[in-house]
C-alpha cells in the first residue's frame, strides 16, 4: 500500500473513533412531554428483604458479573404508551457527579429503548438550586406540581447527613414519592435521606465509604453493605457515589431493558458493561421473587 493510501486509512479510523454521545442506529423522534396521568390508587410498596437473608445474592467479595441483567423487568410490565418518569431530587449543595452520572445514563435510554425514560428535576419549591460545585440549576418542578415518578433518584448533597435530615417537608416527599415509585436509587449519602424516610428498614444498602460508621449508628435497622460499588436490592438500588454512580444507573437500565440496551448505552458513554469488579469495584445483587416489585404507575 502506498504511503498516501496508509495516511488516508489512518485518518478515516481516527475520525470514526472520536468521542460522541450515545446514538441510536436509526433516527429517534423527540421524546413526548411529561404527562401527568389520571389519579390512580397508590401501589403497595414492595416487602423489604429479611435482614441477613442471602438467598440469591452474589458475594460481596467475588460477585458474578454474569448475574447482572439476568432478570430484566418483563416488557409487558413497562408502559408502552408513555416513557417511564424519573424524578431527580435537587437541593442546594447537591453534588454534580451524583446528579449528572445517573441523569446521563437514564436519559440515553430514549435513544435505545422506546419509549425509554423521561428524566426531570424536582426541587422543594420549584426554584433554582446551586450545586456544591457552583452550577445553577433551574428544576422543571417543585414538590407541589411534580408528576408521579416511576423512578426516584436521590443524589447526595452537602446537607444529606445533617440539615436535610431535619427538613420534615423534604423527608415526607421522599417517603411518599419513594413508596409509590417502581424503583428508588440513591447515590453516595443520598442513602441517609432514604433511611431517614424509613424506606430502607431491613433493606440491604450502601453509602459513601467514609460514612459507613455514621450511617450504621444512625440507622441500625438498615442492612448496611460495605466495600461495594452498589447494592441492587430489587426496588431499592444504592451506590457508593462518585464515579461509581454510573454503575448503579447502568444496572437499573439493565434491569428494565436488558443487557443489550445497557451495553449499547455504555458504548456511547465509554462505560464497560457488565462492570469488571476488579476495576469498577464489587457489587451486590439480591434477587426478589417475580412480581415482588412495585407495579408501574
Amino acid at each position: 500500500m502506498k504511503p498516501t493510501q496508509i495516511f488516508a486509512a489512518l485518518l478515516t479510523l481516527t475520525l470514526a473513533a472520536g468521542c460522541r454521545p450515545s446514538e441510536p442506529e436509526s433516527k429517534t423522534a423527540t421524546p413526548a412531554p411529561i404527562a401527568t396521568p389520571a389519579a390512580t390508587p397508590a401501589p403497595t410498596p414492595s416487602p423489604a428483604p429479611t435482614p441477613g437473608d442471602t438467598a440469591g445474592e452474589t458475594s460481596d467479595l467475588a460477585p458474578a458479573t454474569s448475574d447482572l441483567g439476568a432478570a430484566p423487568t418483563p416488557a409487558a410490565a413497562l408502559p408502552i404508551d408513555r416513557p417511564l418518569r424519573a424524578a431527580f431530587l435537587v437541593v442546594d449543595g447537591v453534588y454534580n457527579t451524583e446528579l449528572m452520572a445517573p441523569y446521563d445514563v437514564l436519559q440515553h435510554t430514549t435513544s435505545h429503548a422506546q419509549p425509554g425514560i423521561q428524566v426531570f428535576t424536582v426541587s422543594p419549591d420549584g426554584g433554582p438550586v446551586t450545586t456544591f460545585e457552583g452550577l445553577r440549576i433551574t428544576p422543571q418542578y417543585g414538590f407541589r406540581n411534580a408528576p408521579p415518578a416511576d423512578i426516584l433518584v436521590v443524589p447526595s448533597a452537602k446537607g444529606s447527613m445533617d440539615a436535610d435530615l431535619k427538613n420534615a417537608v423534604l423527608i415526607d416527599w421522599v417517603r411518599r414519592t419513594g413508596s409509590q415509585a417502581r424503583h428508588v436509587v440513591s447515590l453516595c449519602d443520598g442513602a441517609f435521606l432514604l433511611a431517614q424516610a424509613g424506606l430502607l428498614d431491613g433493606v440491604p444498602a450502601t453509602t459513601f465509604p467514609t460514612d459507613y460508621e455514621r450511617f450504621a449508628r444512625a440507622f441500625p435497622r438498615v442492612d448496611l453493605r460495605i466495600n461495594v460499588s452498589f447494592v441492587d436490592a430489587g426496588k431499592f438500588l444504592t451506590s457508593q457515589g462518585g464515579t461509581q454512580s454510573y454503575d448503579v444507573a447502568m444496572q437499573l437500565v439493565d434491569k428494565l431493558y436488558g443487557p443489550k440496551v445497557a451495553a449499547d448505552i455504555g458504548k456511547g458513554l465509554l462505560i464497560p458493561w457488565p462492570p469488571n469488579p476488579r476495576t469498577r469495584g464489587p457489587y451486590t445483587v439480591i434477587r426478589q421473587p417475580v412480581g415482588a416489585e412495585t407495579p408501574a404507575l
